[in-house]
């Protein structure tokens, strides 16, 4: 019995163009990060750059579909032929769309967990208001920071307990969160660059930016690079709500003084209150805050925005044209086939059938029955009978004779019985050719990749 798989994976359909574009502006937005864009509002566009790539090229990708498919092995109408070893396998695609329904599950599972963890969110922050307070310095601080940076005054209530010390929640009506023991630890300067902290991420619209984020990052949970974009955006968020604050508040050394007595606090648990939660990332915004570097010239920010738009596009064109390029003029190699098959049987006696030669395994995997397997001994012939002189023959050939039947049929006494039912229609769809033979040629089992031509 011949089992196997076929993934088949078209070389021009979407899905291939999203994960080669998304992969490559992740190198590139990486590269371009290490070698020092200064500016923070461009390393959250070069973090968001990513994912605008996947958006952008999913909508122009968006009339040739051509979603993966999984093939199963079938007999009697061959589908695809993929030669295995000495014979061939045909497959034939599922009727049950089984890779979109396993990424649709997948997708609206990880939907319905954030929808659930934003819900769970706001209602903390609703349970803050009732058993939280205001003091009147918080309140204070709040409204001029605010004013400073022109957003409306938002909420703010300090609770008993809230590992992390501070966050914000919400887009529309913003509820500011602090820690009681945070607040008592800090001086008023400190306190005004954590709350001026919050209040840029208001002005930002950060909350809104990191749920779009993550629903497409939900959507494309296959496609590498990712994660890492969404990661790096938080940390880009940080960062800039951090130059943000410096620039109403003017001290710098106020905030970084306040994230070192978020890091004494200790780890963060698992409140939703975490979002200011000592991470690794707040050693690396107090060095930033530190140090001593004049802000970019508008030379140098044109230029960082520059570079952010060039791999963003150059990303979209190379997804665009490496597939179409790849495929060939022809169409030679229209997709990519990965097949796993090997071959397993029940029946003891074809243990036997290891040691002997490969003609006679070619023919037992044929389906072809052999009949009459006692082959009577053929006798020789007589050649000075009548029937095999010359004269005979010749006459034999001229038109109208009649030639001398023999008394038997010679051969090996084997009648051809084919059983294999093929629909050329569909057969004649495809054109396989190996490109890596995993199993070896010898073998019947293994891995396997092929490419495939479609033929019109």
């Amino acid at each position: 019995m011949d089992l196997g798989v076929l993934l088949s994976l078209p070389v021009e359909s979407i899905a291939i163009r999203v994960i080669f574009a998304t992969a490559l502006c992740v190198c590139l937005a990486r590269l371009v990060l290490r070698l020092g864009i200064r500016s923070p509002t461009v390393r959250v566009v070069v973090a968001i750059a990513p994912a605008a790539v996947l958006l952008v090229v999913a909508v122009a990708a968006s009339t040739q579909l051509r979603l993966p498919q999984l093939f199963v092995p079938v007999d009697g109408a061959g589908v695809l032929p993929i030669r295995v070893a000495d014979g061939y396998q045909n497959f034939s695609p599922m009727e049950v769309p089984l890779l979109i329904g396993a990424w649709a599950s997948f997708v609206l599972f990880r939907l319905t967990r954030r929808g659930m963890a934003l819900r769970s969110s706001r209602r903390s922050a609703q349970r803050a208001i009732v058993v939280g307070e205001m003091p009147g310095n918080v309140r204070d601080l709040a409204l001029r920071v605010a004013a400073d940076l022109q957003v409306p005054p938002p909420t703010v209530t300090v609770v008993p307990a809230c590992p992390g010390g501070a966050y914000v929640v919400g887009s529309r009506r913003p509820v500011i969160v602090l820690d009681r023991d945070l607040v008592a630890r800090l001086d008023h300067h400190e306190l005004e660059g954590v709350i001026a902290h919050e209040l840029a991420h208001i002005r930002r619209r950060d909350n809104s930016v990191a749920a779009l984020v993550g629903i497409v990052r939900d959507l494309a949970f296959f496609v590498p690079g990712v994660g890492w974009a969404a990661r790096q955006l938080h940390r880009e968020r940080e960062l800039a709500a951090d130059q943000v604050a410096v620039g109403a508040t003017g001290r710098p050394g106020a905030l970084a003084g306040g994230l070192l007595k978020v890091l004494e606090v200790g780890p963060a648990s698992r409140s939703p209150c975490a979002a200011f939660a000592p991470q690794g990332s707040l050693v690396d915004r107090v060095t930033i805050l530190v140090e001593d570097r004049p802000p970019p010239s508008d030379t140098r920010r044109r230029c960082e925005v520059s570079a952010a738009v060039v791999i963003s596009c150059f990303s979209v064109v190379i997804a665009m044209i490496v597939p179409a390029v790849l495929a060939g003029p022809d169409r030679e190699r229209d997709a990519v086939a990965l097949v796993w098959s090997t071959t397993t049987s029940g029946q003891t006696d074809q243990v036997e059938f290891a040691s002997d030669a490969r003609a006679f395994d070619v023919y037992r995997r044929s389906n072809i029955d052999a009949v009459e397997r006692d082959i009577p001994v053929a006798v020789a012939h007589d050649e000075h009978a009548t029937s095999y002189r010359r004269s005979t023959l010749h006459a034999c050939g001229t038109e109208g004779a009649s030639c001398p039947a023999p008394d038997r049929t010679p051969g090996l006494g084997m009648r051809p019985q084919p059983v294999i039912t093929v629909d050329d229609a569909l057969t004649g769809q495809w054109r396989s050719r190996p490109v890596v033979n995993g199993g070896g040629e010898a073998r019947s089992d293994g891995f396997r990749l092929y490419w495939l031509a479609v033929r019109d």
